[in-house]
């Protein structure tokens, strides 16, 4: 599987980024790659965005917080959302379409798994230390991927549930329900106390579904889009923790 880099710079953080495109299960998928200015091999986290996101808004609230700590991240545009359609709020009709879409989830699943594929052909990755970072839309998507996609070494989720108006558009409370089990890695699940898009309790009834016997569960309290940065700097922690071990390891 090959990346295809259309343009490389340098961010005034010192970040290299270098935007791409792979193969995926319904054309080329857009994503960009930051890596830091330290010598790799690097752990590696893939970001899922939120629902009306983009790659870039995964990119611009993470990279440069895990380049600091000598760690690599990528995202690519889920279905309808940036380069790949018109989704800028959840409220457009074409994000409720977008769920309509038979295949929608396991397609994710295959435009994840190639751009991983063309990520760790580079030979710049630690391959025993590949992360996922994703919550709210980028559970509903990455949720399923991790369960599908055995290099995933630990995991940040969260902000999603079983039940609630997001749920009610999407309608894959099944799927949820049913990988959940099949996620095995080490994560953190993050739960907002007062989320209006998704219910509390049924947020809590997918944690207990998760089949990892490593896995930590925080709340905080706040409407949805308004997890802390005490929050977001703990499942950052977290995660980063996870992956720096695993290149610590001796061989």
């Amino acid at each position: 599987m090959a990346l295809n880099i259309s343009a490389t710079s340098t961010l005034d953080s010192g970040v290299l980024e270098r935007r791409f495109t792979v193969d995926g299960a319904n054309g080329l998928v857009p994503g960009v790659l930051w890596t830091p200015s330290t010598p790799g091999p690097w752990p590696l986290v893939l970001l899922g965005h939120g629902g009306s996101g983009s790659k870039d808004s995964a990119g611009g609230r993470d990279r440069d917080w895990f380049a600091a700590r000598g760690i690599a991240t990528a995202a690519i545009d889920g279905p309808a959302h940036g380069d790949r359609g018109p989704v800028t709020n959840t409220t457009d009709p074409a994000y409720t379409e977008m769920w309509t879409r038979p295949r929608v989830i396991d397609d994710m699943n295959t435009d994840w798994n190639n751009t991983l594929d063309a990520l760790l052909a580079l030979g710049e990755f630690e391959a025993s230390a590949v992360g996922y970072h994703g919550m709210s839309m980028g559970t509903m998507f990455g949720l399923p991927y991790v369960a599908s996609d055995p290099r995933i070494t630990a995991a940040v989720l969260g902000m999603c549930a079983l039940r609630g108006t997001s749920i009610d558009r999407s309608h894959i409370e099944g799927r949820l329900a049913l990988d959940a089990g099949k996620v095995t890695c080490p994560l953190i699940f993050h739960v907002q106390w007062d989320d209006e898009r998704f219910d509390r309790q049924s947020a809590f009834e997918l944690y207990a579904m998760l089949g990892s016997t490593d896995k930590r569960l925080q709340a905080t309290p706040g409407l949805h889009g308004g997890i802390s940065a005490e929050g977001r700097e703990t499942v950052r922690e977290f995660l980063a923790g996870r992956l720096l071990a695993k290149v610590a390891q001796p061989v």
